[in-house]
């Protein structure tokens, strides 16, 4: 049997400096500077911008979606991403890189991914009881949706993803919402209702001629979106960066990216000081590369970034870039972790400057800063980085409706964030 070489891969056709990558990332994720955008309008375009955001219903000051938007979007607040997903219905809850937010027109374009993975999940045989109500769950949404599980009375139990033992009909509306007969049509905190989708489409998502030829043209596009999502990718950076593209085995993307750098529509970067590294960008974000080669010259700003912010999707490349080592530690034992629980990157200017674990109890409106670690060679007398950063919690306080800040015990004799905290009011 004949062995199938892997594509050459084409030389690079720029070189770049490791600060005007990590500029041209800023930019392209709207953090150079932060909250740039403005209102709902602000929401829509970033996610149209970067074609989806990761959701994670974990809320510690907000979930990851409104952490996300937080830091672009001026004045932000989650009422803004909620009425664009549940009453404008210009963006749409679904699967892109895992649960994600994406714009309702690219509905059409997951068709075949909605039709793979409901067939793998209703032919499995753990789905057996689940299978077995999805026309009764049809016939009870038909005449009362939107319903949550908990309106479907029905008790049959089942086990499910990592052991747990769940209820049938919550399994069935899942299989239904990945295959696509079923939206999201609004949320009560984390719990989600359901409605067909076919009243909120208006029957796109089952009449839509599938959009894609073929698997390699349904393969170029998704790479081409998740390229947008990240602003830079590496063939052989981390998986993590290709979760959610059907069939995603690691040796099958330098194909696709062979074929639309063929095509004239990605490019090859190298980075100084970054070896054995292959880097490509979308072909038309070449003007914005070639910008980042000059450091702007206007006042710099902070902002604290989502743990699952696109910018950090491909952690390895964020180290050899910002020099920034980031672990998401909320599946780490508490005795084990380096950091915290839910420990956000601290932005400044093209740098990531440092880490907070923050709290915030909605009864009072405290937002607790309950530790902070510094970078190392960070100047922590520079005014400029204590003005940035008393306008970002300043900031981040609006967006969580805080009315105090407090400092944790292990940083209240920390004289720069003394200021911050004091100064927020």
């Amino acid at each position: 049997m004949l062995s199938v070489m892997p594509p050459k891969v084409p030389p690079a056709e720029i070189t770049i400096s490791k600060d005007q990558a990590r500029r041209f990332l800023l930019s392209h994720h709207c953090l150079l500077p932060p909250r740039r955008l403005v209102g709902k309008q602000g929401v829509l375009d970033y996610v149209r911008h970067v074609n989806c955001i990761q959701y994670d219903p974990i809320n510690v000051v907000g979930q990851n979606p409104h952490l996300v938007l937080q830091s672009r979007v001026k004045g932000y607040r989650p009422a803004m991403l909620d009425e664009a997903l549940y009453s404008d219905r210009k963006l749409v809850d679904g699967f892109d890189k895992v649960m994600s937010i994406y714009p309702v027109e690219d509905w059409p374009y997951f068709a075949g991914y909605r039709e793979v993975m409901g067939k793998e999940y209703m032919g499995h045989t753990s789905t057996a009881k689940a299978t077995k109500l999805l026309e009764w769950v049809r016939k009870e949404l038909e005449e009362r949706g939107p319903l949550s599980s908990l309106e479907l009375e029905e008790d049959t139990r089942m086990q499910w993803w990592w052991g747990n033992n769940a209820r049938a009909a919550r399994i069935a509306l899942d299989i239904m919402f990945i295959s696509g007969e079923v939206v999201v049509h609004h949320r009560v905190g984390t719990r989600r209702y359901f409605d067909l989708s076919k009243r909120w489409l208006n029957g796109r998502p089952k009449e839509e001629t599938h959009p894609h030829s073929s698997p390699e043209s349904y393969k170029d596009w998704h790479v081409m979106r998740r390229i947008a999502a990240m602003g830079m990718i590496r063939p052989g950076g981390s998986s993590n960066q290709w979760v959610g593209i059907l069939r995603s085995k690691g040796g099958s993307f330098p194909v696709s990216l062979a074929r639309l750098q063929g095509r004239g529509e990605v490019a090859r970067v190298d980075v100084e000081g970054v070896s054995g590294q292959d880097f490509f960008i979308r072909r038309a974000d070449l003007p914005e590369l070639e910008k980042a080669a000059k450091r702007g010259s206007s006042k710099l700003s902070a902002a604290f970034l989502a743990p699952l912010d696109n910018l950090m999707w491909d952690r390895d490349l964020l180290e050899q870039l910002f020099d920034f080592f980031y672990r998401w530690e909320v599946y780490v034992p508490a005795s084990k972790r380096q950091y915290g629980y839910y420990v956000l990157p601290v932005l400044y200017g093209d740098r990531l400057v440092a880490r907070l674990d923050p709290a915030f109890d909605r009864a009072s409106g405290t937002f607790t800063i309950q530790n902070w670690w510094w970078q190392s060679g960070v100047d922590k007398k520079d005014e400029a980085m204590l003005s940035a950063l008393q306008d970002c919690v300043k900031a981040f306080c609006k967006y969580l409706g805080a009315r105090e800040v407090k400092l944790g015990d292990a940083i209240k004799r920390d004289r720069l964030l003394k200021k911050v905290a004091e100064t927020t009011y």
